[in-house]
């Protein structure tokens, strides 16, 4: 594919910020493209246009994160989950932070009219969030809801490879969505730092354990492909505690939302 004439792994884990352009370039392609060919659902099909772009080249880190936790265990060379995947983490996150970055940008300088065209999902989703949460904005309600989408990145992740991406680019739409309303009520680009403000203290929690999540379920698929069984240990054993730890960190962001939501 195209994308990978353009950047390959060893670039990418090399010089992470050209996943963060990546990222941008890409989410605003999907972005427009959904909204010439699938304008009931632009905002469910940018997610699915982003996951269909990004899977060869996912596919293609997670086999090759596969290989070297596979190396580094042979060579019985000692390491930790996080610095076995650290470039891993870092181009997820170079990724996410480009759309999110695109995409606010986007939301706050397209007129309105065309802004609820393009974002109308998320901009649904986000009505459904603020009101149930209205409603009964307890910790638990908050928290369950976040780890359940947890539970469904590492099942996509472990069972199409590449799934997680599909949910850190629906999040990541949504994100841009909220933090582009916020801007936009009180001034446009002179808002971004007081929506940063409101939506980074639990996102950057929320957002951080779905990428441990996505990770775990993508090498653990990726080393359930290659069938080494000592490789697949490790990773199962890697994976329990990430995850353990990737709900923590979700228990964490749903306090943090309580406490901004009842103040």
């Amino acid at each position: 594919m195209v994308l990978e004439k353009i950047i390959t792994i060893r670039e990418a884990i090399r010089h992470p910020l050209w996943m963060f352009v990546i990222g941008a370039i890409v989410s605003v392609i999907s972005l427009f493209i959904s909204f010439l060919i699938f304008s009931e659902s632009v905002g469910l099909f940018t997610s699915v246009l982003v996951t269909f772009i990004m899977t060869p080249f996912m596919v293609n880190l997670l086999t090759y994160e596969a290989f070297m936790t596979e190396v580094e265990i042979k060579r019985r060379i000692k390491s930790n989950f996080f610095q076995r995947h650290a470039d891993m983490l870092l181009i997820y996150t170079a990724f996410f932070s480009g759309m999110v970055v695109a995409l606010s940008l986007t939301f706050i300088f397209l007129p309105d009219p065309t802004v609820e065209k393009l974002f109308a999902d998320q901009i649904t989703e986000i009505k459904l969030i603020r009101g149930s949460f209205l409603i009964s904005s307890t910790f638990l309600k908050i928290a369950t809801n976040n780890i359940g989408v947890l539970v469904l990145a590492t099942l996509f992740a472990f069972i199409f490879g590449s799934g997680a991406i599909f949910i850190l680019s629906w999040n990541a739409s949504v994100l841009s969505t909220a933090i582009g309303l916020t801007a936009k009520s009180i001034g446009g680009l002179s808002g971004i730092p007081v929506a940063l403000i409101t939506y980074l203290p639990h996102g950057v929690f929320e957002i951080m354990a779905y990428f441990l999540a996505g990770i775990a379920g993508g090498i653990l698929s990726a080393v359930t492909m290659r069938r080494k069984t000592e490789l697949f240990g490790v990773m199962v054993l890697d994976s329990v505690k990430v995850l353990a730890l990737a709900i923590l960190l979700l228990l964490v962001g749903a306090w943090i939302e309580t406490l901004m939501i009842s103040a």
